[in-house]
């Protein structure tokens, strides 16, 4: 049974939706793998600015209780978060590539299992993370909406029938906590000449410090949803090819002209009528016994049209009319003088 064949997919069903648009599906499998390597290594690097900035937060605890500044121990705590924030920042652009091309290649293949568009279109899988502050909203609603129509169950039904990944929410959740924690830090960060230099330094310090704990739980859900979304996904694209009766994502091609509805698509599994292969010209089709190929009325080329028995001759007397009264006789005619 192929995908329109199914009851929910009638158009007189209440829950027919628009066929999915044909294409062929965008491989996530080798982002997959990219993605869940970089976010562990970015854990790692999150790690290691926790133990920088715990690091200057202790050098400072020891500076406001003996009152004495150790230039040489200063410059190595600053040195050290310095070296763990750019490798941070390194990692961190190297996933955001990766991680919108994969989120854009889902967005797509999410069109192909009947998502409508809107902020689940592909190109809001790009555009919404340059958006600012919307980028924390945007992104993961763009997942949640493309997650859900990638449900195997409720395929048949509306895209709104179909319930989304809660990891998805968990995960937009707790990256945005960890990166307001971050602007937040960034805010705090005091002048060098500001009398409260230290408080503020190590209260800047603790902010990202908290920052990069969220990060580490961002980054762990962050693996999770990746190979979720993955998997659902391949999951409902195997289904719509088993329900397609095993055929590509690929449009059918054009049809030759003069070509029978429905000419180059095979089938579905169980009718009777088959159609010629993609390229081919339809064969001849004998004429049904009593059916002809002219409409009533209609002479076929080269022929003249058989007299009619209703048509009156040279000699013929004109008819009468059947309603009114008989014609008098025609008087006869006169002779030459």
């Amino acid at each position: 049974m192929s995908f329109y064949d199914h009851p929910d997919q009638q158009r007189g069903s209440a829950q027919w939706t628009p066929p999915p648009p044909a294409g062929e599906p965008s491989s996530l499998g080798g982002l997959r793998t990219a993605l869940t390597v970089l976010f562990v290594v970015i854990s790692l690097a999150s790690v290691l600015s926790i133990a920088a900035y715990a690091g200057r937060i202790g050098y400072v605890d020891d500076v406001v209780e003996s009152g004495s500044i150790d230039p040489g121990r200063a410059e190595d705590a600053d040195a050290f978060v310095g070296v763990a924030v750019l490798l941070w920042v390194l990692l961190f652009l190297a996933i955001a590539a990766v991680f919108i091309v994969w989120q854009y290649r889902h967005a797509k293949n999410a069109r192909l299992l009947g998502a409508q568009g809107g902020v689940s279109g592909p190109g809001w899988a790009i555009g919404g993370w340059f958006i600012p502050l919307a980028n924390l909203v945007i992104p993961a609603i763009n997942l949640y909406g493309n997650g859900r129509v990638s449900g195997t169950e409720g395929r048949y039904g509306a895209a709104t029938e179909r319930r989304g990944p809660a990891v998805v929410v968990a995960w937009a959740v707790c990256w945005g906590l960890a990166a307001s924690l971050e602007r937040g830090a960034q805010a705090s960060i005091p002048d060098s000449v500001s009398a409260d230099y230290l408080d503020r330094l190590q209260s800047a310090d603790g902010l990202a410090l908290a920052a990069n704990i969220g990060y580490i739980a961002a980054a762990v859900l962050a693996i999770v949803m990746v190979r979720t979304l993955t998997t659902r996904q391949e999951a409902a694209l195997a289904a719509r090819t088993a329900l397609g009766g095993g055929q590509p994502y690929a449009a059918w091609p054009a049809a030759p002209p003069g070509a029978p509805y429905g000419y180059g698509q095979p089938p579905s599994p169980g009718s009777p009528y088959g159609q010629p292969p993609a390229g081919q010209n339809p064969p001849p089709q004998a004429t049904p016994y009593g059916w002809s190929p002219q409409q009533p009325g209609q002479t076929p080329a080269g022929q003249n049209p058989p007299p009619s028995p209703f048509a009156q001759g040279a000699g013929d007397p004109a008819p009468s009319e059947p309603d009114g009264p008989p014609r008098p006789p025609a008087p006869p005619p006169v002779p030459p003088s």
